[in-house]
């Protein structure tokens, strides 16, 4: 039981990471004017709609990261009812052949 455990508390560290990951990979998104938005005429449109695709994609893979985090939470929550599961069946067996012998 103690490998499962550990592999739920791994699971567990894997969703926090993704979680953090979630939050900040659009945290760190430059403002449009590094991308020229800011400019007049043609230049700032292409910069506004450079801006525009950066920001749909990080706000894609932060939303990834969040389902990823939210699928490894609920394996991690599997194992450890698996885990519990796997001790009680120990447990009552135990007390089965204890009374038997």
């Amino acid at each position: 039981m103690d490998a499962l455990r550990a592999l739920a508390a791994r699971l567990d560290e894997a969703s926090d990471t993704l979680t953090t990951l979630a939050h900040t990979v659009t945290a760190t998104d430059p403002a449009h004017p590094a991308f020229g938005a800011d400019a007049p005429g043609r230049p700032g449109e292409i910069g506004r709609a450079l801006h525009r695709r950066w920001a749909e994609a990080t706000g894609d893979r932060s939303r990834e990261a969040a389902a990823a985090a939210a699928r490894l939470a609920a394996a991690a929550a599997a194992v450890r009812a698996a885990a519990d599961r796997y001790a009680d069946t120990d447990d009552a067996a135990r007390r089965q052949l204890s009374r038997e012998a």
